[in-house]
């Protein structure tokens, strides 16, 4: 390739990059928002019955019966929620009723709360589980019979 045309490649890259350069010398800009509304809510993934089984009210000498469930739910971080089991202690045969208790472990000492009390503050996004421990007291006078008592878990936020 001659001098000549080495110059003449030479000379229409520059001006090919001054054309380009010249063309983008300003710039505009502007802001775009880009937003979202969390929403404060609480929701019952999942509840796990509590059932005790076959009770036998003659056996003096059997411990209480006892029964195991969940109660699984999720809250939005930060909300302050109330949950509770809403109960009257009784479960019910017709008119005939057999007694039980509801407690958060299996050391039967505090039982579960069944009206509302003092709010939380959810600390998670997570699901959040209430372990629910029942308690069959023994040897009570009942006749034969299959009791039950519906039990509203709610929780309030």
């Amino acid at each position: 390739m001659g001098e000549i045309m080495k110059k003449l490649i030479g000379i229409v890259i520059l001006a090919v990059t001054m054309t380009a350069a010249s063309a983008m010398a300003f710039t505009e800009t502007s802001t775009i928002v880009v937003s979202a509304n969390v929403s404060a809510t609480c929701r019952i993934t999942s509840v796990n019955d509590v059932n005790f089984g076959t009770y036998d009210p003659t056996d003096d000498s059997a411990d209480d019966i006892d029964g195991v469930g969940q109660a699984n739910f999720r809250c939005t971080k930060g909300v302050n929620y109330d949950a509770y089991f809403a109960r009257t202690g009784n479960m019910s045969d017709g008119s005939n009723s057999l007694a039980y208790q509801l407690y958060p472990d299996n050391t039967y000492t505090t039982e579960l709360a069944d009206a509302a009390s003092a709010p939380v503050a959810s600390t998670t996004n997570a699901v959040q589980t209430i372990d629910i421990y029942g308690l069959i007291p023994k040897a009570q006078d009942v006749p034969a019979g299959a009791y039950s008592e519906n039990v509203t878990f709610t929780i309030d936020y």
